[in-house]
């Protein structure tokens, strides 16, 4: 129990840590009414929109292609997510599997000392089969380790409940259990990773944990990598330039390639 509360105090310290402020251009006022990643009508002095709602965003699912590491990021640096499945958008926009979400670093704060780090994120485009691009609006949903590293967490803790057996009168889905079957939409499904997690006391992936401002932080299913976005119906100025910020936890932020991202997308003009 000692080791749950510890975690789930340095995830409450992280979320009272700054986020790295990512202002819309100047030049540019339509962008702070509908940022990237909100795809949100104009908003009131409360940030909130009244009397009007959110692009619908479909989800995509994806790969990470290449490594993101806060430890090496700069500012600028392309960030790509291969789709793992064709995706029809709410306004009937074809994403062929195989289709590049690209974007980039827009911001980044390496861990220093065991310090809490950054990397704010915005995925603008999509690279569909042909070499069209199609801007979107975008949010990152949820982030898990690559399938393989699932699939061998998994077979890690199944093993480990073959020898023991099932709890008397108990499931014998521990996931299930640990997570109290509770999760945000959008979340990826329950890995051996999220077991862990959740039987050493932290919260289940998808969990939102702390808010700032206009912004909610939950977690995901790699250990100590939170995610902030705009809280359902908001919209704050930190986001106006970001998909979403990646919070990591006294440690830097190291997502391998093949790390599976969900992200929520709608289109925002044609294809070109």
């Amino acid at each position: 129990m000692k080791t749950g509360t510890t975690l789930v105090t340095t995830l409450f310290a992280l979320a009272s840590y700054p986020l790295l402020a990512q202002q819309p251009p100047p030049t540019s006022p339509a962008a702070q009414q509908n940022p990237p990643g909100t795809a949100m009508a104009p908003q009131n002095s409360q940030g909130t929109s009244p009397g009007a709602s959110a692009v619908e965003m479909s989800p995509v699912n994806g790969e990470l292609v290449s490594k993101l590491d806060t430890k090496t990021a700069k500012t600028g640096d392309s960030v790509v997510v291969q789709t793992k499945a064709p995706v029809k958008t709410a306004d009937g926009t074809e994403i062929p599997k195989g289709s590049k979400l690209v974007g980039r670093v827009m911001g980044v704060h390496p861990s220093a000392a065991g310090d809490n780090s950054q990397v704010v994120l915005q995925f603008d485009h999509i690279e569909l089969k042909g070499g069209q691009n199609m801007p979107i609006h975008s949010q990152i949903q949820s982030i898990a380790p690559p399938a393989g590293a699932a699939s061998a967490s998994g077979s890690s803790t199944m093993s480990s409940g073959a020898m023991s057996g099932p709890p008397a009168g108990g499931s014998s889905n521990p996931s299930a259990t640990a997570n109290g079957g509770s999760r945000a939409s959008g979340a990826p499904q329950a890995t051996g990773g999220d077991s862990g997690a959740a039987s050493a006391g932290a919260p289940a992936a998808g969990t939102v944990v702390a808010r700032t401002g206009n912004i909610a932080i939950a977690t995901t299913s790699v250990p100590g990598v939170l995610l902030a976005n705009n809280a359902p119906g908001q919209q704050d100025p930190r986001m106006a330039q970001a998909s979403s910020i990646l919070l990591g936890a006294k440690q830097d932020i190291q997502l391998d390639g093949g790390t599976q991202m969900v992200v929520g997308v709608s289109a925002a003009g044609g294809t070109q």
